[in-house]
Parts: structure tokens; sequence; C-alpha cells
């Protein structure tokens, strides 16, 4: 009780007046950007496709503008001083530079741009809006919420089949086709609410992330304990339904690094024993629901040879690209313009698909550019550790261990998921991202607090 009442008596007070009662207009924000980009997918592939893009970015560019006219306002540093300001900073100015490159057509770098840039600023919603525990735990709410219903449709999606919307639009035809091939015949991989079944698969594991910090956190009420788990076990299936492989090796590195951090004796050890008895549930439901089938596709994350290509293939293409360009091929190259457009403008802008972080940055920003998103990926990992093991056991520390894996792991899953855009995930992790930074501030500001009595 001791450890979280410091920032109870924290969330008793106003902003305006020197408290944190009142909540920022930036979460009803921040939850309508949420919602609405959990169900993007819908819009865009039934041909709705202008106004899902500008209507996301729009209010994404709104949620951002509130956010920094409250600093001006309130006359507070419009950029504060934070561990990754600088390394982000750098490299969004290296990315307004690449606008230059005579090698890109300046409609595909502007929307390049907005793919690098615009969601990276949602750290500093984080880092400017947190304010108590009691909002972040709403903030899981909301997310594992939606977490669950994006699974379950998955799984529906995966039960009856793509001939079940495959007329819906052209589409929606071309995506019944998303299969893979097993033994026994080909599998269609479910995407849900999301563009693409990676998109679907890379969400769970991220949600599953926050589901696990939550179940693992003593402080909480047994039900919401419970609660977190059994939306760990159905976006478990989620993944199973995704046949996404990179998702499940996300999961797992995650996994042994949780491990890694919670395990000792006392109230961790059983921490971790919940951690993996609710895995072991989440593989019977796999294979109650999805049945054995999956285990032939994800088998192949530990063959060596399979899992080194995937990773590293798409690194030494854009390694390529930037030998033959050494300023990149610009912004846009390899993600950022919108493909559900149909627009013949936009279709002929030249492209490439490579599917690593690090090769994406590689081709599109050259080695100068490669080297300040290497630069910034390190110091996500290392700050996001260090603030994560500033913050004293408690309520706090136990759900932000979460978000620490997202830092953590950034560095390493960067070698296959691209950086840019891609919705939800980069409105969330960023912004928690962003409150993983910023929670050490709000503990020490509520223990000076305590202190003077205020």
């Amino acid at each position: 009780m001791s450890e979280t009442l410091p920032l109870n008596n924290v969330e008793k007070r106003t902003v305006g007046d020197g408290g944190l009662r009142r909540r920022h207009p930036a979460d009803f924000m921040v939850a309508v950007l949420l919602v609405g980009g959990f169900f993007l997918g819908p819009l865009k592939l039934l041909g709705t496709s202008w106004l899902s893009y500008l209507g996301a970015d729009g209010f994404a560019f709104l949620t951002l503008l509130v956010v920094f006219r409250e600093r001006i306002a309130t006359r507070k540093p419009l950029l504060a001083e934070s561990p990754l300001s600088v390394p982000l900073l750098l490299l969004a100015a290296f990315c307004v530079l690449e606008l230059a490159n005579p090698e890109a057509p300046f409609i595909r770098s502007v929307l390049g741009l907005r793919s690098w840039v615009m969601y990276l600023g949602f750290y500093f919603v984080g880092l400017y809006t947190l304010r108590s525990v009691g909002q972040l735990e709403r903030l899981y709410a909301l997310l594992l919420s939606l977490g669950v219903l994006t699974a379950v449709y998955g799984v529906f999606q995966l039960e009856v089949g793509p001939q079940s919307f495959a007329n819906w639009s052209e589409y929606y035809g071309q995506y019944a086709g998303l299969t893979w091939s097993a033994r026994g015949g080909v599998v269609f991989r479910a995407f849900s609410t999301f563009v693409t079944p990676g998109a679907f698969g890379g969400n769970m594991s991220l949600l599953m992330f926050l589901a696990f910090s939550a179940t693992a956190c003593p402080s909480l009420r047994p039900r919401w304990r419970i609660l977190g788990a059994a939306a760990f076990v159905v976006m478990g299936v989620g993944i199973a339904a995704s046949g996404s492989r990179g998702a499940l090796a996300h999961l797992i590195l995650a996994g042994a690094l949780a491990l890694a951090l919670i395990s000792g004796v006392g109230p961790r050890a059983r921490a971790a024993l919940i951690g993996v008895l609710t895995a072991g549930v989440a593989v019977v439901a796999v294979v109650f629901l999805i049945g054995t089938v999956i285990s032939e596709r994800f088998s192949t994350i530990f063959d060596p040879q399979a899992f080194f290509w995937k990773w590293f293939g798409p690194l030494t293409d854009g390694i390529r690209v930037a030998y033959s360009y050494p300023f990149g091929m610009g912004l846009g190259y390899t993600a950022g313009v919108p493909k559900f457009i149909a627009n013949p403008v936009i279709r002929s802008l030249p492209a490439a698909n490579i599917d690593s972080g690090y090769g994406s940055a590689a081709a599109e920003l050259g080695f100068l550019g490669l080297g300040f998103f290497v630069y910034f990926s390190l110091n996500v990992a290392i700050h996001g550790f260090r603030s994560w093991k500033q913050l004293r056991p408690g309520r706090l520390r136990d759900l932000l261990l979460g978000p620490a894996l997202y830092a953590i792991t950034y560095p390493i899953v960067s070698l296959v998921f691209q950086p840019q855009a891609a919705l939800p995930s980069s409105i969330y992790s960023w912004l928690l991202i962003g409150i993983l930074i910023k929670a050490p501030v709000l503990e020490k500001k509520a223990d000076a607090d305590q202190l003077l009595g205020t």
C-alpha cells in the first residue's frame, strides 16, 4: 500500500492549480485514435482509403497539436529534455533533410516523412501527459479490450474461411488468397481488422506484453489479474490464427527477458510462475481452437537457415541500395506510400519491399541515416531499461514491465520489422515508451509532494 500511496496522493490534485485530477484533453483524443486505429483495415479494404488515411493521420496530428499547444500555453519548453529527445530529434531532422534527396519524387518524400516522424511524436504525448497509475490502468483496459475483440474476430475469420468475405470488395477478394502451405494443404492466414496477417499477429504480441504485466502485478485485484490472463490467452490464439512467425519470435524473446527481469524469490517468483502457467494455457487453447497444424509453420522459427535469411536477407537488400546510393533512395521508398489508394500518381511512385527496420533505414536514408537510426534504437533500449529499473517495486513498476519490454527489444526486432508508421501499434508503443521514461520523474515528484505535505 505504501508503495503506491504517493502516486494516489498526486492523482487527487489538478493540473491548473498545482495538482493532477483534471484529465488531459489528449486522453480522450488518444482513446478515439486507438479505437479507430484498430478498425482501419476494413475501411481501407472496402475502398474508403482516402478517408481512412486522412482521418487517422489528421486526428493524430490534431492530438499532437493539442499536446504541444498546452506546452506553449503553460510556457513550458516545447521539446522537454529527456533521455530520448536528442536521439529522436536527430533522426527526425535528418528525415526532414531527406526531403531534398534528388533520388526521390517530392510527393513520395512527403508521404514518407509522415510515416517516419508523425507517430514518433507520440513519445512526447506519453512524456507530457502521464499523471497517475490510474491513467495507465485505464489505457491498459482500453488496449486489452481492443486486443481481445480483434483476436476473437481473427479466430472467427479463420474458422468461417475466406469465402465469407471474398465478395466484399476487390481487396477483400485478394486477401482471401492469403495462405501458407502445410503438408496437408494450404492454410488461410487470418488478418482480422488489420491490413496484413503480420500486422494482426504483431499487435497481438505487443498487447500480450501488457496483459502479462497486468497478470503478474500482485497489487491489482484478483479479478483484473484473471482478466489479464484471459486476454493473454485469447490474443495468443489470435497469433496462431495469423500464422505470424515474427510475432511469435518477438513474444518468445520478450518472454525470456521478462522472466529474467522478474525472477527471484517471493512475489517475483510467483509472477514468473504465473507467466509460465498462463503461456501453457495459451498453448492448450491454440491446439484446441486452431489445431496442431500451426506447429508446422511455427517450428520453422527454430530452423537456423530459415530464420537467418528471414531476418538478415532484407537487411542486406537495404545495404546494397545504400552502397549504390550513399544518401539512400529517399523517404517513402520502402514504406509510407498509401498502398490502398487507387490514384495512378500514387501507384506509379517507385518503391521496393524491404521488410527490415535497418534495411529500410539504409535504403531510404543511406549510411548516415542508418547510423542515426541505430543510435536512436540503442538509446530506446538503454534508457527504457534504466527508467524501469529506477522505479521502486510496486504497481507502477509492475505495470510498466510491458513498455520496458517494448523498449528493450526494439533494436533487435528492428532487424525484421520496419520502424515506420504501422497503425495502431505505432500509436500505443511510442505513447507507452514516453510514459515509461516519464514514470521515474512522476514517482520522485510524488515523493517530494508527500514530504512537503502538498
